[in-house]
């Protein structure tokens, strides 16, 4: 097979960075400015808006900065690298299914696989947290993001579902 890379789109990149930015700035106000609500809750909300939203801006910054494909497809498998908690190289065995998932009205490509630890080994605690969550919200801790591949994300979704009914010996209609 071909390789099929995706690369980032850089417009909605940028766009999530600045809207990171902002709610760090916003997190700080509210830390900084006398509001009326109890000041440990205060306190408590802007620094993880803050520790939550310095995070999304560090691993923009550094999608940007690294130009690599967000998606690489081959005949090893799918190399994630479109989120901050992407999964690096998932091989085509390890994979049971594939699916579009929505949270709070964001759609993702879910990825099933055999032993969902085995993509958490090696990782910072941090990165490990948020799979863990990934996992308790979607069912699986790999989930490819569609705001980082804006118009690619169809055509992966079909890409990856042919792919592995062709590995897997499924009939296609």
């Amino acid at each position: 097979m071909e390789p099929k890379i995706i690369t980032f789109n850089k417009v909605r990149i940028i766009i999530l960075l600045l809207m990171a930015l902002l709610f760090v700035i916003a997190s700080i106000f509210i830390i900084s400015y006398p509001i009326k609500i109890p000041s440990l809750l205060k306190y408590l909300a802007g620094i993880l808006g803050i520790l939550f939203f310095g995070a999304v801006f560090i691993t923009m910054i550094l999608k940007l900065a690294r130009n690599k494909p967000a998606i690489i497809v081959d005949d090893k498998g799918l190399t994630d690298n479109a989120s901050g908690v992407s999964a690096g190289l998932i091989e085509w065995s390890d994979i049971l299914g594939i699916e579009i998932t929505s949270v709070t009205n964001q759609l993702f490509i879910s990825i099933y696989v055999r032993d969902p630890e085995k993509y958490m080994q090696n990782t910072g605690l941090f990165k490990k947290w948020m799979m863990k969550m990934n996992q308790s919200i979607q069912g699986t801790n790999i989930n490819i993001p569609k705001t980082t591949l804006g118009d690619d994300f169809d055509e992966l979704y079909k890409l990856l579902v042919l792919e592995l009914q062709l590995r897997n010996g499924d009939k296609i209609a």
